[in-house]
């Protein structure tokens, strides 16, 4: 990591487990994507977005799935001043939002094969105890 830092690819963050990737590092990052993109799409892989928050009740509904990790899932508990009805999960994993939207596309094996792809953050506080 500090060889990173050094070369000027990342440099640290006042939040824990975050990182700025520098200017020059995220366009080595951009030329990765890009290729794996051409690549995976050259195989009918589409690219798709699911949200970045998941609902308390949806995360329980997958309480085996996050067993692991449900200690580094980060809550949003708060809009401004107002407390929120029901606390939100920044995703800690995107099965959660994927899943149900699933079952309704698929409603045959004509539905398959579903190949997507999503660039996207997951978020996970992996503190050491």
């Amino acid at each position: 990591y500090q060889r990173r830092v050094r070369a000027e690819m990342i440099e640290y963050y006042d939040v824990s487990g975050c990182y700025i990737l520098r200017p020059w590092a995220f366009s080595i990052w951009e030329k990765i994507q890009a290729w794996f993109d051409a690549e995976i799409k050259k195989i009918g892989v589409d690219n798709c977005y699911f949200p970045m928050f998941v609902s308390q009740s949806a995360l329980e509904r997958e309480k085996d799935h996050i067993a692991d990790f449900a200690p580094e899932v980060a809550w949003v508990t708060k809009s401004g001043q107002s407390e929120l009805a029901e606390p939100i999960a920044l995703r800690p994993t995107s099965e959660t939002v994927m899943y149900p939207s699933y079952a309704d596309w698929i409603r045959s094996h004509r539905d398959l094969p579903l190949q997507l792809n999503q660039w996207c953050n997951v978020v996970r506080w992996e503190f050491k105890h």
